[in-house]
């Protein structure tokens, strides 16, 4: 019953090795957790774990930044794409002129490319530009959630979504005119999955707070509709703070609103700072539990045009337990629950879905 990837101990006894590896104060406590591990939910062909398991050796060995590691990886996959010109890591050293095919992908990279710093780039990181990615749709989405460390995603409510299921809820809700929303779109899943259908890429919309993210998910989707000159509508924002609260500090973009759909898998047991709960209070005063998953409910249907369909990955615990009763509350005021879907057990959670 338990296996063991190859790769992850290699990760782990170097780190036993090299010092690198802290000593957790609690073992049980995924708050503190250094470890890193492969989501295999979100693999398409687990024969292809050991690329993946290398390239993941290769960054831990080198400690390459993540972000920089992701940008290299991204040039890697546009190469393969037939998007770039044929690119050499002395070229990127040397910070000369990256050709692409498609110019908002060459905007994409090149922003990206500003925001790193390339005295940190060094020769032996031309693996990165050669290796081997597997054939996945969202294979950059896969590399960084196996980078991050546990202890982070748990702290974020950072856990993204098995394909099978977003594409289950796409099939049940997408049409080719649909004016779609993932308020907390991570690296893209939902996105991409709803680009199946969607003919107009600027009726897809992301936001997250996570800036690596958002920029592998503006890439995911300019290269899925790479024959169109567009700008994705993906920013890099918090959606419970920054959008449409019509106050001084939020983004009042006349788009971000009206939405046929909203989906997404919100993140859970999020730790907010004492900063933030002062504010999440003021903002959703009527929620109590300040639970993150709830605020993400009340603002999605703030969000929604009249008639339009919410879906939500969510915890078992919304359906029956008492700290959950003023979600269900907002839920029940202000919505018509069309369907309750259990998932059964989704990374070893009783996981039901709600349409509202």
């Amino acid at each position: 019953k338990n296996i063991f990837h190859l790769d992850e101990l290699v990760i782990l006894k170097n780190g036993i090795e090299d010092g690198t590896l802290g000593k957790l104060n609690g073992s049980a406590n995924k708050l503190k957790a250094v470890r890193t591990f492969m989501p295999d939910e979100y693999i398409k062909d687990s024969t292809k774990l050991g690329d993946i398991g290398e390239i993941i050796t290769f960054i831990d060995k080198y400690k390459i930044n993540v972000s920089t590691a992701l940008l290299l990886l991204a040039l890697n996959l546009l190469q393969r794409e037939n998007i770039l010109c044929e690119i050499s890591i002395q070229n990127i050293i040397q910070n000369k002129k990256i050709h692409s095919q498609n110019n908002k992908i060459g905007e994409e990279i090149t922003a990206w490319l500003s925001a790193t710093s390339l005295d940190e780039i060094r020769e032996e990181y031309e693996y990165l530009l050669n290796c081997t990615l597997p054939h996945q749709r969202d294979v950059l989405g896969l590399i960084y959630q196996s980078l991050l460390l546990e202890g982070k995603k748990a702290q974020s409510g950072s856990y993204y979504t098995p394909e099978i299921i977003v594409n289950k809820i796409v099939k049940d809700l997408a049409k080719k005119d649909t004016k779609f929303l993932d308020p907390c779109c991570g690296t893209g899943q939902f996105l991409l999955s709803f680009a199946e259908v969607i003919d107009n890429p600027q009726n897809i919309y992301g936001i997250d707070n996570d800036e690596i993210a958002v920029r592998i998910a503006r890439l995911n989707i300019l290269i899925k509709y790479k024959n169109f000159d567009f700008s994705p509508n993906i920013i890099y924002k918090n959606t419970l703070f920054e959008i449409g609260n019509y106050d001084l500090f939020s983004l009042n973009d006349e788009n971000i609103k009206d939405f046929d759909i909203i989906a997404t898998n919100p993140p859970w047991g999020v730790h907010f700072s004492q900063t933030d709960i002062k504010r999440l209070k003021k903002t959703y005063p009527e929620i109590n539990s300040l639970e993150s998953f709830s605020y993400f409910i009340r603002k999605s249907i703030s969000l929604l045009r009249k008639n339009g369909i919410a879906s939500f990955i969510l915890p078992e615990s919304i359906l029956n337990v008492k700290t959950h009763s003023d979600v269900r509350e907002i839920i029940l005021r202000n919505t018509q629950v069309k369907r309750v879907s259990y998932l059964n057990r989704v990374r070893l959670l009783n996981t039901p879905y709600i349409i509202t």
